[in-house]
């Protein structure tokens, strides 16, 4: 079951806190959103049994995901949060008999949605921001994260933890690096690691991001996004800026 809900858990990893973005922008508009439409493709292999028999199995899955969040300044440090999205992912399976054969195709699909407060802490080294949330699929979520190094290039750091309803709970470090080209373009490289805080093996991913300002003046960004990890590879196109 863990397997066939791979592609599913994919198209909705980037909004999960234990799968830690440690490339997020360090600043925030007032009122600002993002927009993100992503890409997983998946690959499975193995052998099942049915009321025909054994048979050797090919698996292919296409999952896309499409969000929206949104994030409003109700303080000058205090920030309230929320993500509307949805994600599906078409299997393609093919089964080999032997002598004979046949491809069946399905679908799955499930809404995401979240809420949360979050609060950067100006003051301190690193400026420090700290999100409580609830998210659903029923989660509770925690992140903090900060910067290392702010010129010429942006370190960023990020811990999380998620506790989902009717399961275990999940640790996840992250650590990002970015540059900004020009005046226009910036890089991005990071990673992440997974730690279910059970009997699941640990997971890790790299990130890589380019963005292109669209406005400078007004933070307006639109950003490519390239993950690949345990769980497979992973596309991304992201639209950010202020409302």
């Amino acid at each position: 079951m863990a397997l066939r809900l791979l592609p599913l858990f994919l198209a909705f990893a980037a909004w999960a806190l234990a799968q830690v973005d440690p490339l997020r922008p360090a600043e925030e508009p007032p009122l600002g959103y993002r927009l993100t439409l992503s890409y997983a493709p998946s690959v499975l292999q193995g052998v099942g049994a049915d009321e025909r028999g054994p048979y050797a199995f090919l698996r292919v899955g296409h999952g896309l995901s499409l969000s929206l969040g949104l994030s409003y300044r109700v303080a000058p440090d205090l920030f309230l949060e929320g993500r509307l999205g949805g994600g599906y992912t078409l299997f393609g399976e093919r089964r080999d008999y032997g002598e004979a054969g046949e491809v069946l195709w399905r679908g799955e699909g499930r809404p995401s949605l979240g809420v949360g407060l979050a609060y950067r802490f100006p003051d301190l080294w690193g400026r420090p921001r700290v999100r409580l949330g609830l998210g659903y699929p029923w989660a509770l979520e925690g992140e903090a994260s900060g910067s290392l190094l702010r010129d010429p290039v942006v370190a960023t750091w990020a811990l999380g933890v998620s506790y989902p309803r009717g399961g275990v709970p999940l640790l996840g470090l992250g650590l990002g690096l970015s540059l900004v080209a020009n005046e226009v373009w910036s890089l991005g490289l990071g990673t992440s690691l997974s730690l279910p805080l059970g009997l699941e093996p640990p997971g890790g991913a790299l990130l890589l991001r380019a963005g292109y300002a669209l406005d400078p003046e007004g933070k307006g960004e639109v950003g490519v996004r390239v993950r690949y990890g345990d769980g497979g590879f992973a596309l991304g196109l992201e639209l950010t800026g202020p409302l």
